[in-house]
């Protein structure tokens, strides 16, 4: 009787193997059919199969893996020009590929990932997960050679035959391939590639950084190498003062001078001199007294003659002088820069080189490559009074007042006031010796001298009572009173001989006091003036007429201004500022003022609250204070002002990590105003947010199995072990079983004759195979028993088993089991029998108290036709052994024909790995 079993690991789905050895090279013989086709034909249509090179049994499955690999091989043909139509800039409608999906996908793939790298972006962002399983997106954006667009080898995917634990990090991603983090998770450990350099978690995110000698993108996730100053060969960069200074060789013993020299250094380099040596190079020659070699003067006036100094040579900037290398100043001519003085540009001086920057009030526009002028004016960078109006002009800008100060005052070019000129202290006045000069608001006044004389002063208190108070304004050239004292010696024995007459008048000859015409007598008035007689007296109008606001001149010739801020006829409030103006004034207000009209109607100048105004005067970091007149900021926590820095509204943050030092346990991170301690990996900050405490990463994240077997906390990490009959794999994390029984032969662990060594996780079992009565072990088959002999009568020949076989099956503890159950072992009958039944029982059970044991429950069959499969319904608890025994019936005509058992040994182990 043919009988046929089959029984499967449990980490495997089982299937029944009909003709395993030529099935395998039927498929690939078909595979590689339909990819050669593919490849000549460009089509999978019309494909014929030799039935002389595939049994006709296996022509079905043939075709279904020549389509298969056909279409396959299509794809990845299509999806290759479609990339590179992509890299040429063609259009991915191409018309003939537009009934192929595989082009136009790969094709927008790889325009993608050409975008994102042209972005500079990382190309395993998390935003691209969904991209990052696309080849094309991948080859396109990477453009390295580990990505290659399709293979020429077929592959299936096999189940594994374990069923060890799952990375911890995928269960981490959603359908969308979104990363999904809890409270202490180590972002920079679970994402890939976040920064180029250094990944630091944060309290809530995480921060890049860059290695030494390279500076954080705009991006805040790649790295820029920081450029620095390149000096020439002998030179090092001196970072304070920015400039390149000699590298003293023979100090920091970088010279190559041998046991009988000593270094000397030079400029930019050293030379070797022998020690106490009097010979010197060609063109050198020893002075005893100096102990040192001199150049030669012939070598001074014709190098020709010496061809040692002739083959000395010194690097590019460098010029040979005193047979030492000196710096060459470019600046110095104008052939030796290529800066344009035209474009504003000024050459510097460097040690071995030069570089060119803009003049004073200009800088460089990068889209012109040229320098432009700057407009302070516009970015408000003068320093113009407020009583000055700002004009730039080209490389700097000049201040012009606003107003003229007028006759009577001067500009004080420190203040931008005008100042008063008192005429009398600087004996500008053309007061006459008899009068006293008293300075006035932009004028002055001349006062008599007083006398004793009552007459005198009757006299002049009569004239300067008259209507004509402006005779003595300094609008007239002279005072009234002293055109008088000058006209009397003119009149002469007129005037004197009948002094009875009032001022003005004489007596005629009839003896009446008559009026004097001072007009036609004398004409007193200037030539700019017209004289007009009146009844005692006189008076002189100025020919010139000039505007209000304007006074004439003493000669009459032309009009001026009146100051009217100094003569005190403006009507400014009283914390006004009165400015005169030409033919006018104006009121203003002090800086820091504005001009606000009272209920009252009286205008009055009231304090600006600079801190209360909608543009900011003082910077985001400082608190603004008003004051009268004005205002100050002072800096918030976390900030302070420089000494050196003149601009006193300026605060610079204060790197607390520096200053304080010891200020955290384990890291410290400034930032603008304030700082932040943390920690280094596998410690957590404690309540004082400043000392850090190890984390227990075993405790905290035992639901993320960081560890397949054992987990031991150490400082700052953890460490994984495995246990007995495990090894810890490369990965540090996974356990790996040990195969006791695939040990050499001098190294057995079953040493029966008849044993069976089954390997198990974490251990092996050894099984003696002992043959029931009348039964011995199949030479051909070590797990199998055959009766001992052939002959048989009556109804021991249909009952009794024709052999017995032993199947030895291994699972982890608490196997996951599918809803419908898993196949564990198949047997198989033959199909020329009307009917075939099978019996399933449970012999032993091995097991603690402590474990629950397997029972019917847990075990379950299904037939089909001549086959019966054992199903596990239920997990098993382990560690635990059970036997159960199969038996298969075969029967004709309901009669029983034939009998065979097929022993299961289940082995459950300990753990779940």
């Amino acid at each position: 009787m043919y009988i046929h079993t089959y029984a499967c690991s449990s980490f495997e789905h089982p299937y029944v193997h009909l003709y395993t050895h030529n099935i395998s090279d039927y498929i690939r013989k078909c595979c590689i059919t339909g990819l050669r086709h593919a490849r000549t034909t460009a089509s999978c249509t019309n494909v014929d199969v030799s039935p002389t090179i595939i049994p006709k049994l296996w022509l079905g499955l043939c075709h279904s893996t020549l389509e298969v690999c056909c279409s396959q091989e299509l794809d990845r043909q299509n999806c290759e020009l479609g990339r590179l139509a992509a890299l040429e800039g063609t259009r991915c409608s191409s018309k003939e590929n537009g009934t192929s999906s595989s082009y136009a996908t790969c094709c927008r793939s790889c325009q993608i990932g050409l975008a994102v790298k042209a972005s500079k972006v990382n190309c395993k962002d998390p935003l691209f997960s969904f991209f990052s399983s696309i080849e094309s997106y991948r080859a396109c954006c990477y453009e390295t050679a580990d990505f290659k667009l399709g293979s020429d080898t077929f592959q299936t995917n096999e189940m594994s035959t374990s069923d060890e634990a799952r990375n911890p990090l995928e269960s981490q991603y959603d359908v969308n391939g979104t990363i999904v983090l809890s409270e202490d998770d180590d972002i920079c450990g679970k994402i890939e590639n976040l920064c180029e350099h250094i990944c630091e978690n944060t309290f809530d995110a995480y921060q890049c950084k860059c290695h030494t000698g390279f500076t954080l993108d705009n991006n805040n996730v790649t790295c820029s190498p920081i450029k620095t100053h390149i000096c020439p060969s002998g030179f090092n960069l001196n970072k304070l003062e920015n400039k390149c200074i000699d590298i003293d060789e023979c100090r920091e013993d970088l010279h190559e001078c041998k046991i009988n020299q000593y270094c000397h250094n030079t400029n930019g380099g050293y030379h070797c001199l022998n020690v106490k040596s009097k010979e010197c190079p060609s063109g050198y020659h020893y002075e005893s007294e100096y102990d040192e070699c001199k150049e030669d003067s012939e070598c001074k006036n014709d190098s020709s003659k010496c061809p040692f100094v002739k083959t000395q040579s010194c690097e590019n900037g460098f010029s040979l002088k005193n047979g030492s290398c000196t710096d060459i100043d470019e600046c110095a001519h104008t052939l030796s820069n290529d800066c344009d003085n035209n474009n504003h540009q000024e050459c510097i001086n460097t040690v071995g080189s030069y570089f060119c920057q803009c003049q004073t009030g200009f800088n460089m526009d990068g889209s012109l490559n040229k320098c432009v002028d700057i407009n302070e004016c516009s970015i408000n960078n003068h320093n113009c009074l407020p009583t000055q109006r700002c004009d730039n002009t080209i490389g700097s800008y000049i201040c012009t007042r606003l107003q003229s100060c007028g006759t009577g005052y001067t500009l004080n070019a420190e203040t931008g006031n005008c100042d008063d000129d008192d005429e009398c202290t600087l004996n500008s006045h053309n007061c006459p010796s008899n009068y006293d000069c008293h300075n006035t608001k932009g004028s002055f006044r001349c006062h008599r001298k007083t006398t004793t004389s009552s007459t005198t002063s009757t006299t002049m208190a009569s004239i300067v009572s008259k209507p004509a108070p402006t005779a003595i304004n300094s609008r007239y050239p002279y005072p009234l009173a002293i055109q008088l004292d000058n006209i009397r010696p003119k009149l002469g024995p007129i005037a004197t001989s009948r002094s009875d007459c009032s001022a003005g008048f004489y007596r005629n000859k009839l003896g009446a006091c008559v009026d004097t015409n001072e007009c036609v007598e004398m004409n007193p008035c200037g030539n700019h003036q017209r004289c007009i007689n009146t009844n005692g007296h006189f008076r002189c109008e100025s020919l010139l007429q000039c505007s209000p606001g304007y006074k004439s001149t003493a000669d009459g010739k032309s009009c001026i201004d009146i100051d009217e801020c100094e003569t005190g006829e403006h009507n400014c409030g009283e914390r006004q500022i009165c400015r005169n103006r030409s033919g006018g004034y104006i009121c203003s207000c002090p800086l820091g003022h504005e001009l606000k009209r009272l209920v009252d109607g009286v205008n009055t100048c009231v304090d600006i609250d600079e801190c209360a105004l909608d543009h900011r005067v003082c910077p985001s970091n400082a608190k603004c204070f008003n004051t009268i007149g004005s205002y100050y900021c002072e800096c918030k926590d976390g900030f302070q002002k420089k000494a050196d820095n003149s601009n006193n509204t300026q605060c610079f943050d204060i790197d607390e990590c520096r200053e304080v030092p010891g200020l955290c346990q384990q890291k410290c991170i400034n930032y603008w105003g304030g700082y932040r301690c943390t920690c280094n990996s596998g410690y957590q900050l404690d309540l004082d947010n400043r000392t850090c405490n190890d984390i227990n990463e075993c405790e905290v994240h035992k639901d993320y199995k960081l560890c397949m077997g054992l987990c031991t906390n150490t400082p700052g990490s953890y460490q994984c072990s495995c246990p007995r009959g495990y090894t810890l794999s490369a990965d540090m994390n996974t356990c790996r079983d040990i195969d006791e029984c695939a040990t050499d032969s001098n190294n057995q662990v079953c040493t029966g004759r008849n044993d069976i060594c089954t390997n198990t996780r974490g251990s092996y079992k050894c099984t003696t195979v002992n043959c029931p009565y009348g039964y011995s072990i199949d030479p051909d088959q070590k797990n199998r028993c055959r009766q001992n002999t052939n002959f048989c009568e009556g109804e021991d020949c249909y009952t009794q088993p024709s052999a017995y076989t032993y199947n030895f099956i291994t699972f982890v503890s608490k196997l996951v089991i599918p809803p419908d159950g898993r196949t564990i072992f198949t047997l198989r009958g033959p199909l020329w029998y009307d009917n075939i039944d099978f019996d399933l029982r449970i012999v032993r059970i091995q097991v603690n108290s402590n474990i629950q044991g397997a029972t019917d429950k847990n075990f379950d069959t299904l037939k089909n036709n001549n086959q019966v499969s054992v199903l596990l319904k239920k997990p098993l608890d382990g560690p635990q052994d059970i036997e159960l025994e199969l038996s298969m019936t075969v029967y004709t005509n309901g009669m029983p024909r034939g009998k065979s058992v097929a022993k299961l040994f289940l082995f459950v182990s300990q753990h779940t790995f």
